[in-house]
């Protein structure tokens, strides 16, 4: 499984994309902890690890 430092880098990227796709406002990737709150990067690294776990639980059961 993943750790904690994994989980925070999962979720820092995934709001990297997000801030430099969907809302066209380029923040570099070294300075989106002066922008957002730690605990958010854990929060949706472990929201998306989670939501991947379940879809491959749901697949693998109906086969």
């Amino acid at each position: 499984m993943m750790d904690i430092v994994g989980l925070e880098c999962l979720g820092k990227y995934i709001i990297w994309l997000w801030s430099k796709y969907v809302k066209r406002k380029h923040i570099p990737y070294m300075e989106l902890e002066f922008h957002y709150p730690d605990y958010l990067f854990i929060a949706l690294g472990s929201i998306v690890v989670v939501i991947f776990l379940v879809i491959a639980i749901v697949y693998f059961s109906i086969k």
